[in-house]
């Protein structure tokens, strides 16, 4: 369990006693009566005292018995940025599962950016329940084509598409990065359950058509599971990866009613920041049209973080052309982009890179 931080920060923040405790109150009464929201959401804090995870990150990286939602859901995913023959390689790896929304819902995805040269491709297989196993209480992932293995420490993943293939491992270094500090939050009016292993070592084999690439790099892995509201409109995510060893992870969502953007930041000490953000689509420029789906994505954003003294520029790189197209899903597809950014965080210049994903309804 990371450390607590104790200092406070200036007055941009409160005090995350009423934020994580009452976000634990709704946890609890969550796990009694899984319909139950928190009964508070994520608001601008810094956490200052030892509250416990409402997650663990080994046996929850194993799947979950659904609960009786139409939309319930478990996912994971990982991206990275990889390196190998002078080329730069952002890779998005990505399993699914609605196990109560009927056909076509257990699904794995697979992407490459090549960061140098602009060339993108994406596949998703969509699996029968039947040929589809994700074993409760360890990660044992199964299906057609993939095959992903391992613990909180050290992970195997394979997956095979007609573009090419993945054969990497993932090792990770430093804590679990629960999202807003305990692993619970409110996304638009449900419970929402992620954690993140940032910085896992990643090294193995991209193969593209007849080219091979000992691939190394680092990963930034995702475990989400729960209720999709049904009021939910779309959402961006971001994942920032800064010099000095913090992890941070901003989420936006729009809901028919509420808006809230906030991001999780995990320090080096182990200890957090759950920070107010300014909404991402204030900032948000760039646009970009899918001709497959017809949505239109921001591309660049300028994200403020005030607490923080925080103000980044993200840009997507490689190609404008990320969309993942799942032609089966109302939207026609999502945007899961390499980007990078570069600005100042805590008023010091940064830069680095990272991915943004982009979910929900874009149509302009």
């Amino acid at each position: 369990m990371p450390t607590s931080r104790n200092r406070r920060r200036a007055a941009g923040l409160v005090t995350a006693g009423a934020l994580v405790l009452g976000t634990l109150a709704g946890y609890s009464a969550q796990a009694a009566s899984p319909s139950a929201p928190p009964k508070t959401r994520t608001t601008t804090a810094s956490v200052t005292s030892g509250i416990p995870a409402a997650i663990d990150p080994e046996a929850d990286l194993g799947g979950h018995a659904p609960g009786p939602e139409p939309t319930w859901f478990d996912s994971i995913y990982f991206t990275s940025s990889v390196q190998a023959n002078g080329h730069d390689f952002g890779i998005q790896a990505h399993t699914r599962v609605l196990p109560n929304a009927g056909e076509d819902e257990y699904r794995w995805t697979f992407a490459v950016t090549d960061k140098t040269t602009g060339w993108h491709k994406d596949y998703e297989a969509l699996v029968d329940e039947d040929d589809y196993r994700w074993t409760e209480g360890k990660l044992d992932i199964k299906a057609p084509g993939l095959s992903w293995t391992g613990d909180s420490a050290r992970q195997n993943v394979r997956m095979t598409t007609p573009f090419g293939s993945l054969d990497v491992q993932l090792v990770a270094r430093g804590p679990a990065l629960n999202y807003a500090s305990t692993g619970v939050f409110t996304l638009v009016d449900v419970p929402a359950y992620e954690f993140a292993l940032p910085e896992m070592r990643t090294s193995g084999t991209l193969e593209i058509g007849d080219e091979k690439h000992a691939i190394r790099g680092t990963s930034w892995l995702d475990r989400q599971w729960g209720e999709m509201p049904m009021n939910l409109k779309r959402w961006s995510w971001m994942n920032l990866d800064m010099p000095n060893g913090d992890k941070i992870a901003v989420w936006d969502a729009v809901g028919e009613e509420t808006a809230h953007s906030w991001a999780t930041v995990l320090h080096r000490d182990g200890s957090y920041d759950v920070v107010e953000v300014e909404p991402l689509a204030r900032h948000a420029s760039r646009p970009w049209t899918s001709p497959e789906s017809g949505q239109t994505y921001p591309t660049r954003w300028r994200v403020r973080i005030p607490a923080l003294r925080t103000e980044l520029t993200v840009t997507v790189v490689g190609t404008l052309g990320q969309e993942i197209e799942a032609p089966t899903i109302p939207d026609g597809g999502y945007y899961e982009a390499a980007a990078e950014f570069h600005g100042t965080y805590d008023g010091k210049w940064v830069r680095g890179e990272n991915y943004v994903e982009l979910n929900g309804s874009w149509r302009s």
